[in-house]
């Protein structure tokens, strides 16, 4: 796990670490050391971490994130209404 990216995504989501702690039942001493690189999380840590974040697991191991702007042109044949505030992760 990226440390700065748990660091962005807690600071993005408006939290302490001791909120975060709260919500994901990790402890604030190790979000912490997660934040600077002082520890490596367990796949177990970084799900539950998610869950108190409230975004998928791979946001966390740095993955992208972007808005759904709609159907790529030619990928089939009846585009669906695509939702503006749907975001994607992977």
């Amino acid at each position: 796990m990226e440390p700065d990216r748990l660091r962005v995504l807690r600071v993005r989501a408006v939290m302490s670490q001791e909120q975060l702690a709260d919500r994901s039942g990790v402890a604030r001493d190790t979000i912490s050391k997660l934040e600077t690189g002082q520890r490596r999380a367990y796949p177990s840590t970084i799900r539950k971490l998610a869950l108190g974040l409230d975004v998928k697991p791979q946001m966390l191991m740095g993955g992208v994130e972007y808005l759904d702007e709609g159907p790529v042109e030619g990928a089939g044949d009846a585009p669906e209404k695509a939702d503006p505030d749907r975001k994607i992760g992977f």
